[in-house]
């Protein structure tokens, strides 16, 4: 599955493929310019969350850092 990824030290936001959806904490390898590299998932996405309010103030992308 494809989530938007914003990427901490950049800031730069690119759509990743995941096996699952990515949860704060997570480490993951992410491919940028052909070349793998691990990151921590800071904030995870939340993208199906329902509520009474609707979807405001959730995230729909992940934010990760360079682990």
């Amino acid at each position: 599955m494809k989530f938007g990824v914003i990427f901490e030290d950049t800031g730069v936001e690119e759509e990743h493929d995941f096996d699952t959806k990515p949860v704060a904490g997570d480490l993951v390898t992410l491919t940028r310019d052909g070349v793998g590299k691990d990151y921590i998932v800071i904030i995870e996405p939340d993208p199906d969350h329902t509520h009474d309010d609707g979807r405001d103030g959730h995230p729909t992308k992940a934010r990760v850092r360079p682990a």
